[in-house]
């Protein structure tokens, strides 16, 4: 039951309905009952999965806080990987080793079992939640309903974002006095839905078809179909992955969550560095907080740091897939943030010195845009045979080879055409501090009626969809 099947469009208006005309004691409950629902239509083993994983950590969650509690000679303050050989200490790294491991073998198993559904987010998010509890930023959850909430909370169970317990957990804390009937806060949510069904079903599976058209068999295709494949892909995984956060977004809101933002105009960065300050928020500030940071930061020095920030970013590769070209993927952000850093700190050596400026800004966006959509190239390819292959094709072979075979006509290129131009003019927009949304809402009632009737009627006529309605999946479910 993706967000983009008939399915939650009939279930997400029940679930909506009927937790409006509930008590506030019966509301986590209710969204719970929900949630599992929702996980259970991926399959019942999925739910089974979720339930063992959610049991362990808010155990060992209390655990640890009373081990922590038991630390009088331990000083404030202390990291994740500090502390004394308590039991409190102990008990953390022990289910942390129980996550990673049970993550690691459905991910890389050879036993034919199926990735359970969202397992790589809520995991992290157990993670994040016992480093929190273990280095007294949050108390241990005593409820075990409001925990199981905090992790099948279903607008975010399948791709996130990987929420933390200060945002969510402390709102389901007080759900039972929240105002949910907010008519406001329902059309902002509704609005934000809508156009995440727009990106992902007018634009990102829109933009799949020559996409894999040509992934799947480049070798009928010249050098530039595959260079302009891979711009395009840029663009799919963008409106793919923020179509589903704003579908999330959309309709958390609507029950009157607030969940965290994943993105913030990321092809706009004018640097690596504020690439990642801008894509995956969710999990790229997972990574600074659980990982980087435990693992000494930019504080001992630069080449530990180097070292710190390739771990790093190998282990962002590894989370996303099995195959060499993630780890790859990972390893060029690495290797191009470490560049970066490197570079920044000779020039602003011969600055001092008097020597001259930098590169624009719109240039240096350009340059970061090129270097980010040659890692999707790398991401995106089924192995690195084949891209490799794919490279050598560009390098040896760059002619237009076979157009038709990319299988869209032209009315549908143009759809793609203007839905990336409508993407980059909102995204430019929002840089300069103007919010559609907001402009939206502040209409009369019959321009907003008109402007959701435009939005619905673009979705059903001219979005794209498979065999009997089943939509393609999101890219990042499979991660």
């Amino acid at each position: 039951m993706g967000f983009t099947s008939l399915a939650f469009l009939v279930f997400f208006p029940i679930v909506l309905a009927v937790y409006l005309l509930l008590p506030g004691r019966f509301r986590a409950v209710w969204l719970l009952a929900a949630s599992y629902a929702f996980c259970a239509s991926f399959g019942l083993s999925y739910l089974l999965v979720l339930l063992g994983s959610t049991l362990v950590t808010w155990l060992c969650g209390l655990g640890i806080e009373r081990g922590r509690t038991e630390e009088k000679e331990s000083p404030s303050g202390e990291d994740v990987l500090s502390g004394s050989n308590s039991r409190g200490r102990l008990l953390f790294w022990a289910v942390i080793a129980f996550h990673v491991i049970a993550l690691g073998f459905f991910k890389y198993n050879r036993l034919g079992l199926l990735l359970p559904v969202g397992i790589s987010f809520y995991t992290f998010q157990a993670i994040g939640y016992l480093a929190d509890v273990r280095s007294g930023k949050t108390r241990a959850e005593r409820n075990l309903l409001n925990f199981a909430l905090f992790q099948a909370f279903f607008p975010k169970l399948v791709q996130g974002p990987i929420e933390r317990s200060g945002n969510l957990l402390a709102q389901i804390r007080t759900l039972p006095e929240k105002k949910v009937r907010d008519s406001e806060r329902i059309r902002s949510g509704g609005l934000l839905l809508l156009w995440g069904l727009c990106e992902k079903l007018l634009i990102a599976d829109r933009i799949a078809i020559p996409v894999n058209a040509v992934y799947g068999q480049f070798g009928h295709f010249g050098g530039v179909e595959i260079a302009l494949t891979t711009v395009l892909y840029a663009f799919q995984i963008y409106c793919d992955f923020a179509g589903y956060t704003d579908i999330a977004r959309g309709a958390a809101q609507m029950l009157g969550f607030e969940l965290l933002s994943n993105f913030r105009r990321p092809y706009l960065a004018d640097s690596i560095q504020d690439f990642w300050r801008r894509w995956h928020q969710s999990l790229s500030s997972w990574l600074r907080d659980y990982l980087y940071i435990p693992l000494g930061g930019s504080r001992k020095g630069q080449l530990r740091r180097a070292v710190n920030l390739m771990i790093t970013f190998l282990v962002s590769g590894v989370w996303h897939g099995t195959g060499f070209h993630f780890l790859a993927w990972g390893g060029l952000h690495g290797l191009g943030q470490i560049a970066e850093i490197t570079g920044k700190r000779l020039f602003q050596g011969k600055e001092k010195q008097g020597g001259k400026r930098g590169l624009p800004k719109f240039v240096k966006q350009i340059l970061v845009f090129l270097f980010v959509d040659l890692t999707w190239m790398v991401f995106r390819a089924n192995s690195v045979g084949d891209l490799r292959g794919m490279l050598w094709i560009i390098v040896t072979d760059f002619r237009l080879k076979d157009f038709a075979g990319m299988q869209l006509t032209g009315f549908e290129w143009l759809l793609i055409l203007l839905g990336i131009l409508a993407v980059v003019c909102k995204d430019l927009a929002n840089e300069r501090g103007i919010a559609f949304r907001q402009w939206i809402l502040s209409r009369n009632a019959v321009c907003r009626c008109a402007i959701y009737t435009g939005l619905v009627a673009a979705i059903v006529i001219l979005g794209v969809y498979g065999a009997a309605y089943d939509t393609s999946q999101f890219l990042y479910t499979q991660f």
